[in-house]
């Protein structure tokens, strides 16, 4: 598995209305296998990519569970951060002004895990791992998550400023913003800022009526295509592509609802 730094995302999943179906679709969109964990675990059901060598386990990609009574299925993929003490950091997040809305708890031996609403009203979860297999298997691979994005109507330095005192991230605009612009994009790396991991936009079009929230990316061969796939599974195309700096972006969403990133390279011309 891959070395996930203190801080970087960790893992990603979502509720659902229609396991079966939202399982179904997942697995012919990407190619994933499937595993349910059975009810003592909440059917919980994890996804992954073959193993990296043929007789390797199969890679950890992100999971679903079915929706609690009375529970909202989600629209989104949760995005969780890693931290070296739930407990500890809930509290911080406490302190810089989130709302906790589960946990901490423990599930098994594998984790324990707290899910909080930064102050801008954005859901994420903290997870401290107590297995070393917990988290994902792969990151950045065709058919896993690439990217993690969010955005806000106002200045990413502002609302990133929470993430950078609670969970140490380098948050710095990139050399191709331009200096102009009076909220500039941010780009996000764990402390020591080696790998982005992900970025923050100020909100465009659409989005100004839309809270803030974080949002996951799968990288895919071609965003088109997987375009048309989807509407074959059941789904719907939730974002037509479009290209930006370097990739080709789309947003897609199963039978039920749930709405998933995808980006591939830019074909230029």
């Amino acid at each position: 598995m891959p070395s996930i730094p203190l801080g970087a995302p960790i893992w990603s999943d979502s509720l659902t209305a229609d396991l079966a179906g939202d399982t179904a679709f997942y697995e012919g969109l990407f190619g994933w296998t499937s595993e349910n964990a059975g009810p003592d675990f909440g059917d919980y059901t994890t996804f992954s990519l073959p193993g990296a060598a043929p007789d390797a386990p199969p890679r950890p990609v992100m999971g679903i569970m079915p929706c609690p009574p009375g529970a909202v299925p989600s629209r989104i993929w949760n995005l969780h951060y890693r931290v070296a003490d739930c407990d500890e950091a809930v509290g911080r997040a406490r302190s810089l002004g989130a709302a906790v809305d589960a946990g901490p708890e423990s599930v098994g031996g594998m984790l324990r895990f707290a899910m909080l609403r930064d102050p801008n009203g954005a859901s994420f979860g903290l997870v401290e791992p107590l297995d070393p297999s917990t988290g994902f298997g792969v990151w950045g691979e065709t058919g896993s998550i690439a990217w993690a994005e969010y955005h806000v109507d106002g200045a990413p330095a502002d609302a990133m400023r929470f993430y950078v005192d609670l969970l140490g991230w380098e948050a710095v605009t990139p050399p191709w913003e331009d200096p102009a612009n009076p909220t500039p994009y941010a780009a996000l790396s764990p402390r020591g800022g080696d790998v982005e991991f992900g970025g923050c936009h100020a909100a465009e079009g659409f989005e100004k009526s839309m809270p803030p929230q974080w949002s996951v990316m799968v990288m895919v061969a071609d965003a088109d295509a997987l375009c048309a796939k989807a509407v074959e599974l059941g789904g719907t195309v939730a974002a037509e592509p479009m290209d930006v700096p370097g990739l080709r972006v789309a947003g897609v969403a199963t039978p039920g609802g749930t709405v998933v990133g995808v980006h591939s390279p830019r074909a230029w011309v």
